[in-house]
């Protein structure tokens, strides 16, 4: 990064929303809030920067939490430039935009693999082997 755009950047905002920007991003941006999710994750939007560059989010989660999941696939489409229309706040509120059925607006969540949530399946089927089990001889 150029010393000129950090420059433009600590002077754009706050030094605390700077911080928060630069932390959870590792890059100085402004731009424009476009929309909040129902995550709380907030867009942003610069016409100004390059390219590839000038939609971004900032996610609701702390630093050590945050993960590409947490993003909903309507917010997602956004980011990519898949579609130019800012989502609605909600999915269904969405989905009634879309003309997509009510069954379609579904709540996103994020991914639960490593967490306490996470989905573990039943195994109904009787193992074939068995552990072994070491016979112990008392040494006297």
């Amino acid at each position: 990064m150029s010393l000129i755009r950090f420059i433009k950047f600590s002077l754009k905002q706050s030094p605390l929303k700077n911080f928060e920007i630069y932390r959870k991003l590792d890059d100085a941006k402004w731009g424009t809030l476009v929309g909040v999710d129902e995550l709380g994750n907030r867009y942003y939007t610069n016409p100004e920067e390059r390219y590839g560059r000038e939609r971004w989010c900032i996610p609701a989660a702390n630093h050590a939490k945050m993960d590409a999941s947490q993003i909903p696939p309507r917010w997602h489409s956004w980011l990519h430039k898949v579609t130019d229309e800012v989502p609605k706040a909600t999915a269904a509120e969405d989905a009634a935009a879309m003309h997509r059925p009510k069954w379609m607006a579904y709540p996103h969540y994020e991914n639960y693999t490593g967490t306490k949530k996470a989905n573990v399946t039943y195994n109904t089927v009787r193992p074939k082997y068995e552990s072994w089990q070491p016979a112990v001889a008392d040494r006297a």
